[in-house]
């Protein structure tokens, strides 16, 4: 992506919404489908219907309608840039209902590279009685051998109607991991197991039991997401396994966002780093240029006194108070008057300094900035106009208006100003 923004004509995003599913496409934007669809909607492109590419899947034919012709100057270019990023509204989306089969009939080929893997590990002292995989490429699943067939058809359901919907899964080792685009959720697979103890003469030791109770877990940090599913008395995994993909994608959103915010802030980060460049080096010129001066006039003055000087000696000469008229002393005399010439900078003329010139700040409107989604939200909320009105505000005034603290958001307003040229010496970057 590119560090300002993306830029399509009507008929270039037409081609490419046709040539290929939303779901895989919308990713390549920092988009949702849904997201994309309603950008396609605003500038009047058809979309493809529900069950358009698996009709061309299976060599069936689907129509496709021509991009119509339109008058208005402003949906004829379309900019997707960091504001239009959308998050789903996946709450709302009913969970898709994903069926398990019985037997483990034409396994995904992950899962029967992990089957084979599986079967033949063989459980350590740590392992508890269960087997996994260590340092092979393999799904993220660890359980006993009695409960591995229900595991592996768990997972190949779960991984074939990932890749329906215009997802990827790829084995790490091991691992299960799911994704869209550039952003990537881990999925583990794991047994619960019962502790029994074993007293003996010296000391106690444990005897572990596979209980047959599967776990679904999200191996990272969320805040407030969901991140296990497991057996219980009533509920089987089978039966929330369209729950956990729809979790899957909540995560991946998730992570999507924290992404662009982070390649945003090295953004800012970049921009602020070009102008701190710039005033190091004004600082530096400035500091030779008074440097320069300085040594000018200290020069000048003494090339005036030594040519005053020398003129007062003449005359002592002249009127022989003073007698020197040696040889020695003309060519001294000669010397001197060279010297003086030489120490004063005006005679010869030197090439006056180049001047570096800082441009003023730019005073640029809130929604034109590139900000991370926080500090939008609490930019727009506090209807800050733009960026002269942000500098003028304090710490205090910021946190006020917008009505909550937030800790970076005084220093992304500090960045964001100093990026645009502003003078950021007096603020205090810092928390709330």
């Amino acid at each position: 992506m590119s560090e300002d923004f993306i830029k399509l004509t009507r008929q270039q995003l037409y081609e490419r919404v046709w040539t290929e599913p939303m779901s895989k496409l919308a990713p390549q934007f920092g988009l949702s489908d849904v997201g994309l669809k309603k950008i396609c909607r605003k500038h009047q492109i058809p979309t493809p219907p529900i069950g358009h590419w698996a009709k061309i899947e299976f060599g069936k034919s689907s129509p496709q309608p021509e991009l119509s012709q339109i008058d208005e100057e402003d949906l004829q270019e379309i900019r997707l840039f960091r504001r239009q990023f959308d998050k789903p509204a996946t709450s709302s989306v009913p969970a898709p209902d994903i069926k398990v089969n019985e037997k483990l009939v034409r396994p995904h080929k992950l899962v029967d590279l992990s089957r084979q893997r599986l079967r033949n590990a063989e459980p350590g002292y740590r392992d508890r009685g269960l087997q996994p995989v260590h340092g092979e490429e393999c799904l993220g699943i660890t359980v006993s051998k009695k409960s591995l067939t229900r595991a592996l058809r768990l997972l190949d359901a779960l991984i074939k109607y990932w890749e329906s919907t215009g997802g990827t899964v790829s084995a790490g080792k091991p691992g299960t991991r799911f994704s869209r685009g550039e952003d990537i959720v881990e999925l583990c697979l794991t047994e619960q197991t019962r502790r029994h103890e074993i007293p003996n003469r010296y000391s106690c030791s444990y005897q572990y039991e596979a209980t047959g109770k599967l776990t679904f877990n999200i191996d990272s940090w969320g805040d407030g997401l969901r991140r296990t599913w497991s057996d219980g008395k009533k509920q089987r995994l089978e039966d929330v396994l369209g729950k956990v993909a729809l979790q899957l994608d909540v995560w991946l959103d998730d992570f999507r966002v924290r992404r662009l915010d982070r390649e945003c802030e090295e953004r800012q980060e970049k921009q602020a780093a070009v102008v701190r460049q710039s005033r190091k080096e004004f600082s530096k010129k400035e500091k030779e240029r008074r440097e320069n001066l300085d040594s000018c006039v200290d020069r000048w003055s003494k090339s005036q006194r030594i040519k005053t000087y020398l003129t007062t000696l003449d005359d002592a000469v002249e009127s022989g108070r003073i007698e020197y008229d040696d040889e020695q002393f003309h060519k001294w005399r000669e010397w001197a008057q060279w010297y003086a010439i030489e120490l004063c900078p005006l005679t010869p003329n030197l090439p006056a300094p180049s001047i570096h010139h800082v441009p003023p700040p730019q005073n640029t409107p809130i929604q034109e900035l590139d900000l991370t989604s926080d500090a939008r939200s609490c930019f727009e909320q506090a209807r800050i106009m733009d960026t002269d009105e942000l500098d003028s505000l304090t710490k205090e005034e910021l946190r006020d208006r917008c009505g909550k603290d937030i800790w970076s958001l005084y220093r992304e307003a500090t960045r964001i100003l100093e990026g645009l040229g502003y003078d950021v010496s007096d603020r205090k970057n810092g928390y709330f």
